[in-house]
């Protein structure tokens, strides 16, 4: 049986012993955070980018040459291989530096959790389909950059210490890119949330004007770079994706707006923390005609959801109620949405593989995952094309 279905079944049982037993709740949440963070260790060979990822850090030199383009040059950024060169100096294979990364970022997550989450079981499995299977088991880069921002960012943000939280956000982003957006953060910090909800149906109303053809074609001849014209030409919509960020904003804010009503106010951080998450939902509204860098730039602050949730829910009152049991059904909905994917971009669906059978490979019978596909040649081939890439950016430089 799926070892990642197990985890997020035991997950989600533990959230509902956690809400009606909440004396358990250290035991839960440590018994939980034990098994995802064996379950995110020991894989290999498993997630989507995880080859990839190995064959860049075979073409990374265990010399730091800057010449070479460490600081601006050829993919990937200047963090992710400074890091690879420094595993490669000790001669560690791959999978021990996915096993250490793995093990940095549930410690980043268990930091973040720690300090900002009342029910923390219900924060792992509101982590679990999106930035636990997406990304920390599958984009590693942003899976890491997004634990950096949770774990040491997120408390630099909330505690208005402006330059070391934009230290954090270059550390973060020097492992990817898209981090740079959260830059945007302390303008955010003191815009009131009716501003926000202002920029949100602004964001709305631009990301339906985008998908006007004239208005595609002008901005296409107005600015003319590869990444304009991928997302305003190539880009594509996700109904589901749309519906989805939409509806959960929706209730989210709602919520907050029941409790400011009933309690003339609401925590700080929690006002906080739901303008951060904005944030999140005007950058994928407005870049929605492609879902792809909607997804990437909308995720890094969707990742809040496992602190908003929890901390709008937890008055137990019959809209929290409803509103947890509604997080609950999503959480369930795209736990198995994102798990099916991994399965079909993976190529297992070919050999009958479902979310309930799809193998875990662990790095302790490596040999198992050839059953599926040549996993050492397809490192090669992508070796290969990096080293392409890499000698081409010398050259043009």
């Amino acid at each position: 049986m799926n070892l990642y279905l197990i985890v997020f079944l035991i997950l989600a049982a533990a959230v509902l012993l956690e809400w009606f037993k909440p004396q358990y709740e250290e035991k839960i949440y440590g018994c939980c955070w034990i098994l995802m963070t064996a379950c995110l260790c020991f894989r290999f060979g498993q997630g989507t980018d995880y080859a990839t990822y190995h064959a860049i850090y075979e073409t990374i030199p265990p010399v730091i040459d800057l010449s070479q383009g460490y600081l601006c040059g050829f993919y990937p950024e200047t963090g992710w291989r400074l890091i690879s060169a420094l595993f490669k100096v000790f001669h560690a294979p791959f999978w021990v530096f996915t096993m250490v990364l793995g093990l940095a970022e549930m410690m980043l997550l268990h930091r973040f959790l720690r300090k900002y989450v009342p029910m923390k079981a219900a924060g792992l499995l509101l982590c679990y389909p999106v930035l636990f299977i997406t990304y920390m088991v599958s984009g590693l880069r942003q899976g890491l950059a997004m634990c950096l921002f949770l774990g040491v960012a997120v408390p630099f943000y909330l505690e208005k210490k402006w330059g070391r939280y934009v230290i954090s956000i270059l550390i973060a982003a020097s492992f990817h890119r898209v981090g740079y957006a959260w830059l945007v953060l302390p303008v955010v910090y003191y815009l009131p949330v009716q501003i926000m909800m202002l920029l949100t149906g602004l964001s709305v109303a631009g990301g339906l004007l985008l998908q006007v053809g004239p208005v595609e074609q002008f901005l296409v001849n107005l600015v003319p770079a590869y990444h304009v014209k991928q997302f305003l030409l190539e880009g594509e919509v996700s109904l589901f994706a749309v519906g989805e960020r939409l509806t959960a904003f929706l209730v989210l804010l709602g919520l907050y707006l029941w409790k400011k009503k009933k309690d003339g106010t609401v925590e700080e951080k929690t006002e906080l923390l739901l303008k951060a998450y904005m944030c999140g939902v005007c950058f994928y509204m407005l870049l929605c005609g492609s879902s792809y860098y909607a997804s990437r730039y909308g995720v890094i602050f969707k990742v809040l959801e496992c602190v908003l949730v929890v901390l709008l829910v937890r008055e137990r009152d019959r809209a929290a109620k409803t509103a947890a049991a509604f997080f609950f059904g999503v959480v369930l909905l795209m736990g198995f949405k994102n798990m099916n994917a991994m399965i079909l971009e993976g190529g297992y669906a070919s050999f009958g593989i479902k979310v309930w059978n799809y193998p875990y490979i662990s790095v302790f019978r490596q040999d198992a995952i050839d059953q599926f596909f040549p996993y050492e040649e397809k490192v090669k081939e992508i070796y290969g094309y990096n080293i392409e890439d890499q000698q081409l950016w010398m050259i043009e430089r």
